[in-house]
């Protein structure tokens, strides 16, 4: 099945003041240029970073671009380009070809803070051209970070990194192999998803390096970083975050050493391997002696909160089993799915899939909108969406428990058994 998987990054409140079209038109020719600036001359990646991009409204889906495109869809608007895209498209921040040609595309408003809006928009600006670096668009669920000891680990991790960028380089040995221990300690205790994290953080994680060490004023990256590892523990997910954090820090540390080392990666690259090479230390094999590291990056009171958290944790689990798997449901058969969704809310139930609280889902058979309590997936090929309180269908629109789905001509549903709905081609 071909997948197109387009994220909703969400981790940003965005805020926006009512605007004239004119006035619109003209921020967003002033938020291109800001990219623009920033991307000349840089040294981080052998291609061009600046290059087509769309600014888009998501209700409206009126758009502002910085290059015209192939079907005249996009007309001048001053110094831009200004259209209405077609409904055929999911709206989100990710890269898309359209019309011929690889976009970068961003929701509006964007950001009022000049990092963040900067730094969202080179995220997004790297995703059109990372293909072209060797750096395929992968974007796996590392579910063992949705476990107590996932999180415990990763926590400690970003901790003893933390500790080493506050130190001076020749002085960040000790840290950064205690670091990379805790990485292990997962990989010991998750063999099966272990992988995935890499796989994120040559996607996501390079992504979000490269927004921050290009759209973030030099002189604050380094505090910056610090507010990102002091307010983790407050993150509901990490199960498909982690590479935003992990990628900016294990990122920045190793820029500190030798500011090109992007120019030498590729999607088979690891930051643990990296950092053993640029700053010299052994990769640690032996986790036995962990325990006794803990205490010296906040271990307990890290250890305290989650286990809090996996009170909280269980009980979701369970209602979502019950939901999902006890009651009424419409399941989906994936064809050629396009998605987009929120990164930083997913829930791991293990074998049975990852629920995705906001989701929204495009394929042969129709479009999903997806709100609370969301809807399930597996392995990239079947949706299940909750139909305990009954479906109510007009036409070829289908609702249901916190969804709306549009099918297309030629689909229609069907009850298979009395927990069970499925959408039928009709041809």
């Amino acid at each position: 099945m071909k997948k197109i998987i387009i994220l909703l990054a969400c981790c940003w409140a965005y805020t926006c003041q009512a605007q004239t079209t004119d006035t619109t038109s003209r921020l967003a020719a002033s938020y291109f240029e800001e990219v623009k600036t920033a991307s000349q001359n840089q040294h981080i990646w052998n291609e061009t970073l600046y290059g087509p991009m769309l600014l888009v409204q998501p209700r409206s889906r009126v758009v502002y671009a910085n290059a015209p495109d192939s079907a005249g869809i996009l007309k001048p608007d001053g110094a831009i380009y200004k259209g209405v895209l077609p409904k055929t498209l999911i709206i989100a921040n990710t890269s898309i070809i359209w019309e011929g040609k690889m976009w970068s595309v961003v929701m509006w408003p964007l950001p009022a803070n000049h990092d963040e809006r900067l730094n969202l928009m080179v995220h997004e600006s790297f995703h059109r051209i990372q293909n072209k670096l060797a750096l395929n668009q992968r974007s796996p669920t590392a579910d063992h970070l949705s476990s107590m000891y996932g999180r415990i680990y990763f926590l400690l991790e970003m901790q003893a990194l933390k500790v080493a960028l506050s130190k001076p380089v020749d002085q960040r040995g000790e840290d950064l192999t205690d670091a990379l221990l805790f990485r292990e300690k997962r990989h010991e205790l998750f063999p099966s998803t272990f992988a995935n994290e890499r796989i994120l953080e040559m996607n996501e994680g390079l992504a979000e390096y490269t927004g921050v060490i290009i759209g973030r004023q030099k002189d604050s990256i380094r505090q910056y970083l610090f507010h990102i590892i002091d307010t983790l523990g407050n993150r509901k997910s990490f199960i498909r975050a982690s590479a935003y954090i992990s990628g900016p820090m294990y990122g920045y540390l190793l820029y500190e050493k030798s500011p090109g080392w992007t120019l030498k990666v590729d999607s088979n690259s690891d930051f643990p391997t990296l950092i053993s090479q640029y700053y010299h230390i052994s990769l640690p094999k032996d986790t036995t002696g962990i325990a006794a590291l803990q205490k010296q990056y906040n271990g307990d009171a890290i250890i305290a909160s989650e286990m809090v958290k996996e009170k909280k944790r269980l009980e979701m689990y369970n209602q979502y089993i019950d939901l999902f798997t006890k009651k009424p449901v419409l399941t989906i058969t994936l064809i050629k799915m396009n998605i987009g969704f929120n990164p930083s809310i997913l829930f791991d139930l293990g074998d049975y899939g990852t629920v995705y609280p906001i989701a929204e889902v495009r394929d042969k058979w129709g479009q999903v909108t997806i709100s609370a309590p969301g809807v399930l997936m597996k392995n990239w090929q079947v949706i299940t969406l909750s139909a305990s309180e009954g479906i109510k269908q007009t036409g070829q629109l289908i609702e249901g428990n916190g969804w709306k789905l549009q099918l297309n001509e030629n689909w229609q549903l069907t009850k298979t058994d009395a927990l069970h709905y499925q959408l039928v081609n009709k041809n």
